[in-house]
């Protein structure tokens, strides 16, 4: 279990095109022993899973992280969302999708459907990787519509980027008070 799968722990190995895509940092993964029940509080606020707030948890985990992730590609934000890492918390155990703000009313059936299976709360019904992989969104011909994305989304996701590293800068007593 990786435990920690966010968008700037997946690199490009180059910057060609076709370039592998590789995902880094396993600081706080383990490995997953079948039925094991894990308890350690770990992972990014919005990324992380219910169940891991609730201290039992196991492998399901990182496909609530990759829905996550496929959320915000899709609309610039996450889907659970607060200005305090307590209230992202919140959010995460009792919030609600949005799939009716912009841009989702124009996103396809199919991938809601996917994101909604991916971030169910009850890890039990969740999509495993195997179902998500195979998933009609995931698998329809083998190649990804070639759909671009609302500028409205790619702004964003730039904001969603700069405000992370933003914080990141703070918690690392990188910005001065400005007197």
């Amino acid at each position: 279990m990786h435990r920690d799968l966010k968008p700037e722990n997946f690199l490009f190995v180059n910057q060609k095109e076709d370039s592998p895509l590789k995902t880094i940092d396993f600081g706080l993964s383990i490995f997953f022993k079948p039925g094991g029940i894990y308890s350690d509080v770990v992972g990014s606020p919005y990324y992380v899973a219910p169940e891991v707030l609730l201290k039992q948890y196991g492998c399901e985990v990182d496909v609530w992280s990759a829905g996550v992730i496929i959320y915000i590609l899709l609309s610039g934000v996450p889907p659970f969302w607060d200005e305090s890492e307590q209230g992202i918390f919140e959010q995460v155990l009792q919030g609600d999708l949005d799939f009716s703000s912009e841009p989702w009313p124009s996103i396809s059936k199919s991938a809601k459907d996917l994101v909604r299976k991916m971030l169910n709360r009850d890890p039990g019904k969740r999509l495993t990787a195997h179902e998500a992989l195979c998933h009609p969104w995931v698998c329809v011909d083998g190649v990804a519509p070639d759909k671009p994305l609302d500028s409205a989304v790619l702004t964003r996701l730039k904001q969603f980027s700069a405000m992370n590293k933003l914080k990141k800068m703070a918690l690392r007593g990188n910005c001065r008070e400005s007197v």
